[in-house]
C-alpha cells in the first residue's frame, strides 16, 4: 500500500481540530466584542435621533415636552420621565416625527386610566434603548428631581433604580440646563455606571 494515500492519522486530526478549536475561540471573542460595541453605537444613535426630535417637537409646540404624567392618568409613577416622553411624542394632535413602534417597551406593566396616544392600547409605554430597558427623559426645569426607573434587570424579574440627570464632571452644575437629558443604563442594565449613555455626550 502505498503511504501518500493514507489518510490523517488519529494525532493530525487532533491537532486540526485543536487548531480549529483555537481559531473558532478568537473569532467568538472578536465577534462578541464588535456585537456589543455596534449595540453600544446604536444605542447612541437612538439617543440622538431622539433628540432631533425633541427639538422639532419644541420648533413645533414652543416648549420641550414635559417630563412628568398628567395626574388623571398616573399608574405607578414608575418610569414617569420616559412614559411622558411616550405620551408627548404619540400625542394624537402632533404632528412631526415619531420613534418607532419597534422601540416601546413597558418594563413596569403599567396602563394609563385611558386611551391618550393615537395607539389602540392603553399601555403607558415607555421608548427602550437597544437592551429592552426604558430610555430616561429629563426636561431642564425638574433636573433637581430624581426619577425612578424601573429596568429589566433579568428574564424572570425586574429591578427598581434610582437615576438622577448627569452633572458637569468640572463644575457639579447640570450637564444641558437649559433643554434636556436622555439617559440610557447601557449594556449592565444599571444606572450611575461607566456604560451609561447620554444623549449629549459622544
Amino acid at each position: 500500500m502505498n503511504k501518500g494515500n493514507q489518510g490523517f492519522s488519529l494525532m493530525e486530526l487532533m491537532i486540526v481540530l485543536v487548531i480549529i478549536g483555537i481559531l473558532a475561540g478568537s473569532f467568538a471573542a472578536l465577534g462578541g466584542g464588535l456585537f456589543g460595541k455596534g449595540k453600544d453605537r446604536a444605542a447612541k444613535a437612538r439617543l440622538q435621533s431622539l433628540a432631533i426630535m425633541l427639538e422639532t417637537y419644541r420648533n413645533l409646540e414652543g416648549e420641550y415636552p414635559d417630563d412628568r404624567l398628567p395626574a388623571s392618568l398616573v399608574g405607578n409613577r414608575k418610569n414617569e420621565n420616559a412614559e411622558a416622553l411616550f405620551l408627548a411624542l404619540f400625542n394624537p394632535e402632533y404632528t412631526g416625527e415619531r420613534p418607532s413602534q419597534e422601540w416601546l417597551v413597558n418594563t413596569d406593566e403599567d396602563e394609563a386610566t385611558r386611551a391618550a396616544t393615537m395607539l389602540q392600547s392603553r399601555e403607558l409605554f415607555e421608548i427602550g434603548d437597544e437592551w429592552g430597558n426604558p430610555i430616561v427623559y429629563f426636561e431642564s426645569l425638574h433636573y433637581s428631581d430624581k426619577e425612578e426607573a424601573v429596568v429589566l434587570a433579568g428574564v424572570d424579574f425586574m429591578e427598581e433604580q434610582s437615576v438622577s440627570p448627569g452633572r458637569n464632571e468640572r463644575t457639579g452644575s447640570f450637564s444641558e440646563p437649559n433643554s434636556f437629558q436622555l439617559v440610557s443604563a447601557g449594556a449592565d442594565g444599571l444606572f450611575g455606571t461607566d456604560d451609561d449613555i447620554f444623549s449629549y455626550k459622544d
